[in-house]
């Protein structure tokens, strides 16, 4: 690193400190320049606007770097226009630094600029902060490299976010499909009503598949345990206890971790041990919620879950899904009490009506496509996940001049990317 030096952030690059203007410019009919107050904006890959300005007081210029300097203080962006900004965010410019290279090592810094704001009784960090930050920078051309390895990185985890984003879509129009038109003996999605209005009859829940039954949840439940109302005491090691802050949409979290002591397990058990496969739903806080065991070790449960084993009329990952779809849980929903958290009863539950194939074929037809899709999207997040981590130690090893960067190697860790 004998090439590196030490520099403050004012001495390589432009910065200035967002100032509001007077609330008279604003409008929503995006005359004059898009208006960013803070980070609040910053929720998708480039800001979102409300408003917009047409006597702006700061410019942010397009390709600068946008950072938060009131709480949450270092929450960065980059502008993908002139923004008009207040006074929660500050801009970063170029100067002599690059600026995409910047951009990476301010992720770095953002502790730093934490514990800074921390100091004073309203979490915030002022110009003289942020101007003096410290860094250890490399030559210009490997402020490049780096930033040009980075960036493709980059490039890859928004590609397989668009990707997720492509197959939740997907899996959502697929849902309606299926539990509406269901399956055919071959496996394929039945046409419309509107297109073979004979392959359908009405009934109670509107114009199903001839070959689908109508009935209340009770009739496809062959047990329900039931352990809402019960805190058990929970000890810091021992069987894992699941309550509904666990169960998620359509899987179990493993956070928050809580346990119960393992010799209290058999007394507290005492309504019923669930099978694997059991479906988990959350009667409230929050309503309904639902999920699977996937695991035949001892867990134990507590407040606000029920668990549900079918009978012989359907599979228990069948019914996974059906309390997943649209159409049920607007019966549910709209079935729920409560008006400050809503819930719903047990034996209210067991009435909901639903509508579902007859046979154990089809439901294994259609569970063989959602579980496909399903499948499809937890390859893209642990493809995410393998990025973000290739991210994360390229940035240790490149940032720091841990591993040296000069043209060759460029090319050769890009490659590798």
């Amino acid at each position: 690193m004998s090439e590196w030096q030490r520099f403050q952030l004012d001495e390589v690059a432009q910065i200035g400190m967002g100032q509001s203007p007077d609330s008279t410019s604003y409008n929503e009919d995006e005359r004059g320049y898009p208006f960013l107050q803070g980070c609040a904006e910053f929720g998708a890959t480039y800001p979102s606007v409300v408003y917009h300005c047409d006597r702006p007081t700061r410019i942010a210029p397009r390709g600068s770097i946008l950072i938060s300097v009131r709480a949450p203080v270092g929450s960065l962006n980059r502008a993908n226009a002139d923004y008009c900004i207040g006074r929660g965010l500050g801009y970063i410019s170029q100067k002599s630094a690059d600026i995409d290279y910047l951009f990476y090592v301010l992720l770095t810094k953002r502790p730093d600029l934490e514990r800074v704001s921390q100091g004073s009784t309203f979490e915030a960090i002022n110009s003289h902060e942020l101007r003096s930050l410290s860094m250890d920078l490399p030559p210009l051309p490997q402020q490049r490299k780096i930033a040009r390895i980075l960036t493709t990185v980059d490039n890859l985890i928004e590609q397989t976010v668009a990707l997720i984003e492509k197959y939740k879509s997907i899996k959502q129009g697929m849902m309606h499909d299926l539990f509406t038109r269901g399956v055919d003996s071959n496996g394929r999605l039945r046409p419309r009503y509107e297109d073979a209005p004979q392959l359908y009859k009405e009934t109670a829940l509107g114009w199903i598949p001839k070959e689908w039954d109508v009935d209340e949840l009770d009739g496809v439940l062959e047990r329900v345990i039931d352990y809402r109302g019960k805190t058990p005491t929970k000890t810091d090691s021992g069987i894992p206890l699941v309550t509904a802050k666990n169960v998620r949409m359509g899987f179990i979290d493993e956070e928050p971790r809580e346990f119960i002591a393992e010799r209290a397990y058999d007394t507290w058990m005492t309504r019923g041990i669930p099978k694997e496969h059991a479906v988990l739903f959350t009667t409230e806080a929050p309503l309904a919620n639902v999920a699977q065991l996937i695991t035949s070790k001892r867990i134990a449960f507590a407040q606000r879950i029920i668990i549900l084993h079918c009978n012989s009329r359907m599979l228990d990952s069948f019914l996974k899904w059906l309390l997943m779809a649209d159409g049920t849980r607007k019966r549910i929903f709209a079935k729920g009490s409560g008006s400050t958290v809503e819930g719903i009863k047990q034996s209210v539950f067991r009435r909901i009506r639903v509508a579902f194939p007859s046979t154990i074929m089809e439901q294994e037809n259609i569970l063989h496509k959602l579980v496909s899709i399903e499948s499809q999207i937890d390859r893209e997040h642990e493809n995410r996940k393998k990025h973000q981590l290739l991210k994360t130690g390229l940035m240790q090893d490149l940032l720091t001049g841990k591993v040296r960067v000069n043209v060759d190697r460029a090319k050769e860790v890009t490659a590798d990317v």
